[in-house]
């Protein structure tokens, strides 16, 4: 960034749209949020109540402001897509099958061609582009069991100012042969991964150390996992939980002593803040519990349970235990990167409640970044925080009326969470950053 960037402050004018909690949330119809030159939120009002801060007559007072005027178009946080797979992307839309014959005939073999280095790149490259097109402003990644094809993601998200949490696969059992690791060789890769690229990017990029799920586990990775996780502060650790009840069935032949399927992982110390498990359908109360208290996150991923026939995310109990959880796409078995097609889904898999938009926003925004436990950073747009926001035309969409952005916020919201998906996002931000424009 260059000294005239790093001084230039913006003030984006357009109809401001936050999440507060899953009820509630700061809605200016005209307001500004204001963005220093480092990519900090240092202003967020209506236009009227800050205008005089920065302007004085017809003239703004200083020459390292620049006002961007979007009109009715809405300002909104990023998007949070708390689990998907990088290296699937090619792979959305294959025939829906059960989720292990699913892996076997299709997923497995196109993680295998990651061992191609310049393929993996590629892929990559789609990836994070696909990413930002959805407003997605930070995703929680798994890439492959290939080292190389993780560093190469790593220096794609980095070249491209994506904000990610991401980790090399780790599989050492019932795997194919192209795809099973040497259990020592996937601890060192992974940790040699965490040392060299947690924190980079100033913080945009994050290390999760990533056993794929108990079916591909022995007991010695796991153990090996919850070693790394305690011996590197900060990282995180991402997996599959009771996706599916044949996966469950599984796992609890190879591990006959554990009362549960998370049972399993917090007999290994893989528990815990920053432990991030997708899906985690089949849970009993117990498990609730314990994922509450050890204030572990749950990624749910609506769109892919529908897609798979995994089972129902137990919506109403997770939320009255008080675990905290967010949204994933989990493409390629969810059919899309669009997280407003993934909040949609959220409210059509549940049979008897109601979610209301409101609720499904804060679940893929303000909710997922708690979730992430990066809240202080990101998620909604807050005064001090980094400016990870969207440009959204819901007009741009068809089925949507000409003249929703003029209507009340409430109908606004409902348009974007049931109608929504990537044709409404104008431009994606990470940290002040352009990282994306129609």
């Amino acid at each position: 960034m260059s000294q005239s960037e790093s001084d230039l402050t913006k003030i984006y004018l357009g109809h401001v749209i936050s999440p507060l909690s899953s009820t509630a949330y700061l809605d200016f119809v005209q307001g500004a949020l204001v963005v220093n030159g480092k990519g900090t939120i240092i202003d967020v009002a209506p236009w009227s109540e800050i205008q005089h801060k920065y302007i004085s007559g017809n003239h703004i007072n200083d020459s390292n402001v620049e006002i961007v005027d979007l009109g009715q178009r809405l300002i909104l946080p990023g998007l949070v897509d708390l689990h998907l797979h990088l290296p699937q992307v090619s792979q959305t839309g294959r025939s829906g099958q059960h989720l292990l014959a699913w892996l076997n005939k299709y997923i497995f073999p196109a993680e295998a061609r990651f061992s191609d280095t310049n393929h993996a790149r590629k892929i990559a490259n789609w990836f994070f582009d696909e990413l930002a097109a959805n407003g997605t402003t930070l995703a929680v990644v798994f890439t492959t069991i290939h080292k190389d094809a993780t560093d190469a993601a790593f220096e794609v998200a980095l070249e491209k100012g994506s904000r990610v949490i991401m980790g090399k696969v780790m599989m050492d059992a019932n795997s194919p042969e192209a795809l099973t690791e040497d259990t020592e060789t996937s601890l060192r890769e992974s940790e040699e991964l965490a040392v060299k690229w947690h924190g980079q990017g100033d913080g945009l990029l994050l290390y999760a150390f990533t056993p794929r799920f108990g079916v591909t586990s022995t007991s010695e990775l796991l153990a090996g996992v919850g070693r790394l996780f305690a011996k590197h502060p900060g990282t995180y650790v991402h997996t599959h939980l009771s996706e599916a009840k044949e996966e469950i069935q599984f796992v609890a032949t190879q591990f006959p002593s554990a009362r549960s399927y998370l049972d399993v992982y917090k007999s290994f110390g893989i528990i815990g803040k920053r432990t991030v498990f997708a899906h985690a359908i089949h849970l009993d109360d117990q498990d609730i519990k314990t994922v509450a208290d050890t204030h572990s996150s749950l990624a749910h991923c609506p769109s892919s349970n529908f897609f798979l026939k995994s089972g129902v995310f137990l919506y109403a109990k997770i939320c009255a235990a008080g675990c905290l959880f967010g949204l994933g796409s989990d493409v390629a078995a969810g059919p899309s990167m669009s997280l407003f097609n993934v909040m949609k889904d959220a409210n059509y898999m549940q049979p008897d409640i109601w979610i209301e938009p409101p609720e499904l926003l804060y679940r893929a925004t303000l909710g997922g970044a708690k979730a992430a436990h990066l809240d202080h950073l990101t998620g909604s747009l807050t005064v001090g925080k980094e400016a990870d926001f969207i440009v959204v035309d819901a007009s741009r969409k068809s089925g949507i009326v000409d003249n929703i952005l003029s209507q009340p916020t409430d109908e606004i919201l409902s348009s974007l969470v049931f109608l929504g998906d990537d044709r409404l996002i104008e431009a994606t931000y990470v940290r002040g950053r352009c990282i994306f424009h129609i």
